[in-house]
């Protein structure tokens, strides 16, 4: 599927990056985790056609993944879904609060994410989905866009991690990669993720999930629809 058939199913045909701005906002690639081996690993043994990213922040994870494609020649796109208004600890934490961009009352983030993208000139590669994750994974489920990586960095709490492996679970095409951040097998900082994705590997049978370096991994069986 290429950029331009995912425009047309998930879009009605309008490119979000088209007419941009006449002033953009100064790069600003904030992020954690934005370069690891899972992610480079995921495109250049893959070469997948579509990786879905959910929550993407500024932006510096889905640029990532998108220049390793350029550089391994892979012709797929990053799907970037976020709100863009923030999670739970970014509205508790003051500082990254203030990351949001707060204009007339409503954060203002994904200007600086368009930004990001538009300085990086791997537009051609990105196509954001600026909805909420339970309904961005129902929207790709009902226009037929399948994922092969899924790259979760989205909410911490428990049940916001639990419910985002449910909702893209049926996104995931059989023997696609799931990547998960903030993963601890110890706790960490967040433990609710480790709870959550231990709890969900659990339940469906599958094997791992495999850590390293703050995230984890786990493959969708090529039998499970």
């Amino acid at each position: 599927m290429t950029r331009r058939t995912i425009i047309d199913a998930l879009w009605h045909g309008r490119d979000p990056f088209a007419n941009p701005p006449e002033t953009l906002r100064p790069s600003d690639l904030q992020g954690w985790r934005s370069v690891h081996p899972y992610l480079e690993e995921a495109v250049r043994e893959r070469r997948p056609g579509i990786v879905v990213e959910i929550g993407t922040w500024k932006g510096a994870s889905t640029l990532y993944l998108a220049k390793v494609m350029a550089e391994h020649d892979v012709p797929g796109t990053v799907i970037a879904v976020d709100t863009w208004l923030g999670a739970v600890d970014h509205w508790a934490d003051p500082d990254l609060f203030a990351e949001l961009g707060p204009e007339n009352g409503y954060p203002s983030l994904y200007r600086t994410f368009l930004a990001n993208v538009l300085r990086s000139g791997l537009a051609d590669r990105v196509v954001p989905l600026p909805l909420d994750s339970v309904n961005a994974a129902e929207l790709m489920r009902l226009r037929g866009v399948a994922a092969d990586v899924i790259h979760l960095d989205a909410g911490h709490e428990e049940a916001s991690v639990a419910a985002d492996l449910r909702a893209w679970w049926p996104v995931l095409r059989p023997g696609g990669l799931f990547i998960a951040d903030d993963y601890d097998s110890q706790g960490g900082k967040f433990p609710g993720v480790g709870r959550a994705v231990d709890a969900f590997c659990a339940e469906h049978g599958l094997q791992g999930p495999w850590s390293q370096g703050g995230k984890c991994k786990f493959v969708k069986p090529p039998a499970d629809g």
